[in-house]
């Protein structure tokens, strides 16, 4: 049985107090990819939000590794965790691709700790080549594999990704698949939002679908008939949901 990583209970938020999220319960456990999706501004940003602990939740409460997420346990909790946001640009403020990588992996182990695990997982993602490179100056689809490189390079033991295949090419895809996968043999534990079906087929151990500000567990459906996604999981065939 997999040790529970995060856990959400009757998590409840909205803004200009309007609710958006209503009564979301989640759990996810060591090595397990759960995906969210559903129609955009339905509120999956919002979650990773509450779950990193950067917004406080009207009501409910998260728990990360057993310890309840709160203003005296978050300074710890954060380095349990690694975010990659939706849009980059918003987490970046590093001279260099290395030094954004490395920056909190230096903060919680050391700097030469931190550049050697900025460098590895560079190797992984095919983005060695622009380490020295201002973040700011890269493409979209580079910008999202330097975040999140730089929201695993310090190893947390959860993951909380947005979108992490938008921009990206067929093979900058493949590696970010090849990584999840890695990171789940690890016990990494990874929450997933995204509008990419082929993404949740092949690396989701569970999906569920935002709508009505609840989180109902459902597999998204595909526009195409067949499947290709190598493991047979569903019956339909990858696309955007």
């Amino acid at each position: 049985m997999r040790r529970e990583v995060l856990r959400a209970s009757g998590l409840e938020f909205g803004y200009n107090g309007e609710p958006v999220i209503r009564g979301v319960e989640l759990s996810v456990g060591e090595g397990e990819v759960v995906a969210i999706y559903g129609p955009t501004g339905s509120g999956k940003t919002t979650i990773l939000l509450l779950l990193a602990g950067l917004l406080r939740p009207w009501r409910g409460e998260v728990y990360i590794m057993g310890e309840r997420l709160d203003e005296r346990t978050l300074p710890q909790i954060r380095r349990l965790i690694g975010i990659s946001f939706q849009n980059p640009d918003d987490m970046f403020f590093n001279d260099t691709v290395l030094d954004e990588i490395a920056y909190t992996s230096a903060r919680i182990y050391g700097a030469d700790v931190g550049l050697k695990a900025a460098r590895e997982i560079a190797e992984k993602l095919g983005i060695s080549h622009i380490l020295n490179k201002p973040p700011y100056k890269l493409s979209g689809g580079q910008k999202r594999l330097v975040a999140l490189a730089a929201a695993v390079a310090h190893q947390p033991k959860l993951l909380l990704l947005d979108e992490p295949s938008t921009y990206l090419d067929e093979e900058s895809t493949e590696r970010v698949i090849k990584l999840l996968n890695e990171l789940k043999s690890r016990g990494t534990a990874v929450l997933v939002a995204t509008h990419d079906a082929e993404l949740i087929c092949r690396v989701a151990d569970k999906s569920y679908v935002l709508t009505g500000g609840r989180l109902i567990n459902s597999a998204p459906s595909f526009r195409q008939p067949l499947c290709i996604c190598g493991e047979g999981r569903w019956s339909q065939a990858p696309g955007r949901v």
